[in-house]
């Protein structure tokens, strides 16, 4: 009871804390978030590094994904991140955990460009055998764990390609491993049918050429940079070189793979930090969708993208644009030894991901031998077995209308509206009547028992036994006269 009690009130805090971004973190992990914001959003007064405001005009003269292919993207729900790299050797987090000297304008100590990098870190190729991976065994585990589609890191910010690239020495076929690990997993990916996603970061430590700030030309202060008297832009000469080099890596992911369904940036812009100049992101993001049509891609290049990325902790309800929720299934984006968070507390993420309107992207790594942590997976496999009996209820489905509350939340789906429960309402549960809508049947959805309800033009009420438990969430199953699709939302 105790448990059930300390998640309903995590879960409590991350919807209610505030109206339109929750800051509680989940997770060791600091919580971070880019949110695209255009003047006319109910977020257009929100401030601060976790937001980038754009007027109409910048917007619409960017770049989307269709209407269409959004709707694909959201139906899924639920995503596998999977994060693993050269610095996955040192069991921390990846790239942050084993690298203190990096280029600017990233901190704490900053090193000069133009030299190539020559730590202990930069020899851990050698050492990476990856004698267990086999990249059908990691789709069928993301199979049965209950994921949509994966987003797997092509190059963190160590600047190592898990690819066989033309364009660089420093990559994974030039290690014992010696085989084309992102062509693996894609094959794989492509042969069971599972949507794929390539991380690609713009931010990275080892490129010599990388110069998005030139320490001639700012002040630093921290992570952020003021420009010297007379400069114009703190974009170093080198960087061109880098944009040449990212330009060729990016035609290549795009081009030797076949489809690929995501493109995950990620530079945070950090107030002002980084800006679409340093990425040349129009030109990079246009010639992604004209190579990979039907794309869908995030909005870490300094431009609106196609989904806000909340980061470490749950979005807030948003139905006038996508979001998605990348949060670490145990204290680290990578394998890090420690164990998976409990059930209920990534339940409780997923469902709220949904009720929110939103996709939660979990995160996790394996081992440096390449097989994934057996107590994680079985962690994860609880979710998909939860999934098998309550999918219908995530998948698919857009929140509300009843937006997520201390009971809970709410997600629905043409005629159908799905109650999530993580904890027994005293009495009855109620809810303010949906306009021009009425419930015509109520039942469990696991169990398909009949759940008494009475209503009137202005209330809702469900009957819930005293008798029921929950294991994380339980899912009544609403049919109502109509389709709700397209209705507005309400708060409880």
């Amino acid at each position: 009871m105790k448990t059930m009690r300390k998640d309903f009130f995590n879960t409590y805090i991350y919807f209610r804390i505030a109206l339109f971004l929750i800051f509680i973190v989940v997770s060791n992990t600091k919580a971070f978030a880019q949110s695209a914001v255009r003047d006319e959003f109910p977020t257009a007064k929100l401030s601060g590094v976790l937001f980038e405001h754009f007027t109409k005009e910048q917007w619409d003269s960017s770049n989307f994904a269709t209407p269409e292919v959004m709707n694909i993207w959201q139906d899924r729900r639920y995503g596998m991140f999977i994060h693993f790299g050269i610095t996955s050797k040192a069991n921390s987090d990846l790239s942050w955990g084993s690298i203190s000297m990096r280029y600017a304008p990233d901190a704490p100590g900053i090193m000069t460009n133009g030299k190539k990098r020559t730590e202990a870190w930069t020899t851990w190729p050698n050492d990476m055998k990856l004698e267990k991976f086999n990249a059908k065994e990691w789709v069928d585990i993301a199979k049965r764990a209950g994921f949509k589609y994966i987003v797997v890191t092509t190059k963190h910010h160590e600047g190592f390609h898990m690819w066989d690239t033309e364009f660089s020495d420093f990559k994974i076929t030039n290690t014992p491993f010696g085989r084309d690990y992102i062509k693996e997993l894609v094959n794989a990916c492509h042969e069971a049918g599972m949507p794929i996603g390539f991380y690609f970061a713009q931010r990275e430590w080892y490129h010599p050429d990388y110069q998005p700030v030139d320490l001639n030309k700012v002040k630093m202060n921290g992570v952020n940079w003021t420009l010297n008297p007379g400069e114009t832009s703190p974009i170093g000469p080198l960087h061109k070189k880098y944009l040449d080099y990212m330009s060729n890596v990016i035609r290549e992911l795009c081009t030797k793979y076949g489809k690929i369904d995501i493109w995950w940036w990620d530079a945070v812009t950090w107030d002002g930090m980084f800006t679409k100049e340093m990425w040349d992101s129009e030109n990079m993001t246009r010639m992604i969708r004209d190579l990979q049509p039907g794309i869908v891609i995030n909005n870490r290049a300094s431009l609106p993208g196609d989904f806000d990325t909340p980061e470490g902790h749950l979005g807030s309800f948003q139905d006038w644009r996508p979001w998605e929720s990348c949060i670490p299934l145990s204290e680290g984006w990578c394998y890090t030894g420690k164990p998976a968070h409990s059930f209920d507390h990534l339940l409780h993420l997923l469902v709220g991901a949904a009720c929110g309107n939103g996709n939660l992207l979990s995160s996790w790594g394996p081992h440096w031998d390449g097989a994934f942590d057996e107590g994680q997976k079985q962690r994860l496999f609880e979710i998909g077995d939860w999934l098998k009996e309550n999918g219908e209820s995530i998948y698919g489905t857009r929140g509300g209308p009843w937006k997520p509350a201390s009971w809970g939340g709410s997600t629905h789906h043409e005629k159908m509206v799905y109650i999530h429960l993580f904890n027994l309402p005293t009495g009855a549960l109620k809810l303010p009547c949906i306009p021009n809508r009425r419930v015509v049947s109520a039942k469990m959805l696991k169990s398909g028992k009949s759940v008494s309800f009475k209503q009137t033009a202005e209330l809702l009420s469900l009957i819930i036994p005293e008798t029921y438990t929950i294991k994380g969430d339980l899912v009544i199953s609403l049919t109502m006269n109509g389709s709700m699709d397209g209705l507005s939302s309400v708060s409880p």
